[in-house]
């Protein structure tokens, strides 16, 4: 284990990518798993994202006290909430995002426990991907979104400690590329791409697009990854993807094979704040290294219907 205790927190541990790390960590039998995260209503459906296995469940509002508490059995703390991506809320983005994985670094220095965040590929903005741990490589990143910029501005705080006393004793930062999977429903329409055109084609309704190309990777398919760094105590920064870009048009053909229904598209202009074409790929070196095995599905795999 990579420190004293065997309990994982993990913040967000009912969304899409929270939930499927919760699984993989639970069901590897050497860890239990804290989820701390918002259910909202029934009719969500986020509340079937819970992992049968969980040995409690935290109230964001909680969490502080929570761990003063229960420090002694922790072994470290997943910050995966990800309030406002999508929906333009700046002040809600930046509180999940970095003020949020700010206050549980305090935590982890003054308990000396592993604090592990979800980043993002979107940092690298027209870049190619660099997992140096040197402040100044990541200030150098010019992120074309918001939700970039606002995980920049956390992997440059934590890269910024370094070794010295202000730093946690494992702390590593996943750089996800776009997540698709089952367990989105609670998301409406801010679901993925992938799981609105699988879900169009099923009830045969057309499906709005603009032309984009993005690195897709399957939530499950990411979550064994980052719980195999989990559970071995890695640290650094580590891209989490395919490795390579699918574009819209792909992702519908993929939906209609996976569903074997046909998806009629509807052509539309790119949003003003979206930014379609997001050069960077996953690199898999770092993880490679290590020993990890990256073997991900293809998109009309993740897609068909179980």
């Amino acid at each position: 284990m990579p420190s004293q205790g065997r309990k994982f927190i993990i913040i967000g541990g009912a969304g899409l990518v929270g939930s499927a790390i919760a699984r993989h960590l639970a069901n590897d039998g050497s860890a239990q798993v804290i989820i701390c995260d918002q259910l909202g209503s029934s009719a969500s459906g986020k509340w079937a994202n819970l992992p049968a296995k969980m040995a409690d469940l935290w109230t964001p509002d909680d969490l502080m006290t929570h761990l003063d508490k229960a420090w002694r059995d922790v072994a470290g703390v997943l910050c995966f909430a990800d309030a406002g991506h999508s929906a333009g809320d700046m002040d809600a983005l930046f509180e999940t995002s970095y003020h949020l994985p700010r206050r549980v670094w305090d935590y982890a220095v003054a308990k000396q426990r592993a604090i592990y965040w979800a980043s993002s590929l979107q940092i690298y903005g027209d870049a190619t991907s660099d997992q140096s741990s040197d402040p100044a490589v990541i200030a150098g990143f010019q992120p074309k979104t918001a939700f970039g910029r606002a995980k920049q501005a956390f992997d440059y705080f934590a890269a910024s400690q370094g070794t010295g006393p202000d730093a946690a004793p494992i702390a590593t930062g996943f750089r996800l590329a776009s997540v698709y999977g089952q367990g989105e429903g609670h998301k409406g329409a801010l679901a993925s791409l992938p799981s609105r055109a699988r879900d169009h084609a099923v009830s045969e309704r057309p499906l709005p697009i603009y032309e984009a190309s993005r690195d897709w990777v399957h939530a499950d398919d990411a979550a064994k990854i980052i719980a195999q760094i989990v559970l071995h105590g890695h640290a650094g920064f580590f891209d989490v993807g395919s490795g390579a870009l699918t574009s819209a048009a792909a992702v519908a053909k993929a939906s209609e094979a996976a569903t074997g229904k046909a998806l009629a598209v509807e052509a539309r202009p790119a949003p003003a704040d979206a930014h379609p074409h997001q050069t960077a790929v996953a690199d898999h070196s770092a993880l490679e290294k290590l020993g990890i095995a990256c073997t991900f599905r293809t998109m009309e795999t993740g897609l068909t219907l179980t």
